[in-house]
Order: C-alpha cells, then structure tokens, then sequence
C-alpha cells in the first residue's frame, strides 16, 4: 500500500496540579499527585475538624499510587481490571488511615475526601469518596462525573431540594462517606468516553465552595496552558474567599 504521507501523533496529556492554603487556613491538609506519561490524577483533602488531615490526604495519596504502580510493574496478562484496581486501592488506603487513627492520639479521627481518575486517550476510569469533584468540560458544557457523599446530595437525590438550593445549603459539607471514617468504605467508580478537546478537573471542595460552575467551566476552557488554568481556578477561589485549602488537577489531550 503506497505512504500517503500523512503523520499520525499520539495524543499527548497535557495536565498540571496546583494547591494553595487558602486565605483562612493556617496549613494546607489536601494532597495532589500526577502522572502525566501514565494519566493518573490523584487528590485528597483532609477533612476540616478531624486531626491531622494533612497526615490522612497524605496517606490516601500514597497508598493509591503504590498500588498503581504495582499494578504497573506486572506482566500485561496479569494487570488487573483498572476500575477494580482504583476502588481497592481507595479501600486499602482507608484502612491504612484507620490504621493511623489508633496508633497515635495526635492522629485520632483524622479523615479525608478522595478522587482520582486514570486517563486514556478515549476514556477516563474514576473513583471518589466524599466531596472532592471531577468535572468534564465538553463543548463548553461542564458536567460533574462524580457524586458527591454529603447529607445535601441525598436531600437533591430525594428531590427534596433542588440542586441550585444545595450549592448553599448551610450542611452542604456534611459527609455521609469519607476515608477514615469507619472500618468499611465503598468508593463510586465510573468510566466515561473522552472526546477530542474534552477536557477535566480534579478539585477539592475549597474551589467549588468558592467559585460557581459557570465560572469554572469558563476558567478550565480558557485557551492557555494547563498551569495557566490550574493557577487562574486557584485565584478565583482566593478572589471569592479563600475559605479553605484549594486544590486542582486540570488535564485533556493534545494531539
């Protein structure tokens, strides 16, 4: 067959992550980690009250990676489903906080929210536990892939408020699942089809509690780079408040 001359790339990942303490907070407790030749995306947030947040979105980060790159290392028929892979991960990384919790009174009861999501280039496999968000940003309409543990989805689930209500309902941080909190924790998996110029964000509550998500969805379609994007998210938080820790992964494919 003769060369038609055409050059075919390999879409490249193009993400950047970037957290901040915030205008209030005395330290930051939120954790983020990425891989871009891999497309892993991790963050966690140390849950606000609970002692030693830092320590548990440290832990939940390092136990889900050491568990990916073990998958890694393996021969490719003995890798494991990779939504499979996540959700145990997630599961082993609260047993470890729990762990944590009762070797030490320093770190009793400390806790954390967690997303993650492993890219390819024509899908993304997710997990989250508790408030920490993934969006998807396609065609300039944002969409939340995640689902939120808080005592507020479960009142917008049961069609008791609706979902404008909820963005400042007074208990909208209340969690109903979190790592550390019990000895069992059941993390939401999903998988969605990517697109060409979709693009996504990780966050922790310390953005979507600050800035509303018209104005997100214009910031992480802005056309500049990802570190551009992560920092303008992180400004506009800081611009609204502050309040707390703000954490973001921004990431989509470049062909």
């Amino acid at each position: 067959m003769p060369n038609s001359g055409v050059a075919f790339r390999t879409p490249v990942l193009e993400c950047a992550a970037r957290t901040d303490v915030g205008l209030v907070r005395a330290r930051n407790e939120d954790s983020v980690w990425v891989d871009a030749e891999r497309g892993w995306l991790l963050l966690a947030d140390g849950m606000g009250g609970y002692r030693s947040g830092d320590l548990a979105s440290a832990l939940a980060v390092s136990y889900v990676l050491s568990r990916l790159r073990l998958d890694a290392e393996r021969r490719e028929d003995a890798k494991s489903d990779r939504t499979i892979l996540l959700a145990t991960s997630i599961i082993d990384a609260n047993t470890a906080i729990r762990g944590a919790s009762m070797q030490s009174a320093d770190a009793e009861m400390m806790g954390a929210t967690f997303v993650g999501a492993l890219l390819g280039s024509d899908e993304v496999i997710y997990a989250n536990v508790g408030d920490s968000r993934l969006y998807l940003l396609r065609a300039g309409a944002l969409r939340q892939l995640s689902r939120d543990h808080t005592m507020v989805q479960e009142f917008v689930d049961a069609g008791q408020i609706s979902a404008s209500t909820a963005q400042n309902h007074p208990y909208r941080g209340l969690l109903t699942r979190g790592l550390g909190i019990g000895n069992d924790v059941e993390p939401d998996t999903g998988v969605c089809a990517l697109q060409a110029e979709d693009r996504l964000l990780l966050c922790s509550d310390g953005l979507t509690d600050m800035v509303d998500e018209d104005e997100i969805a214009m910031l992480l379609g802005a056309p500049v780079s990802a570190e551009d994007v992560a920092s303008s998210l992180i400004e506009a938080a800081k611009a609204g408040g502050g309040r707390d820790n703000i954490s973001v992964i921004v990431a989509w494919f470049v062909a």
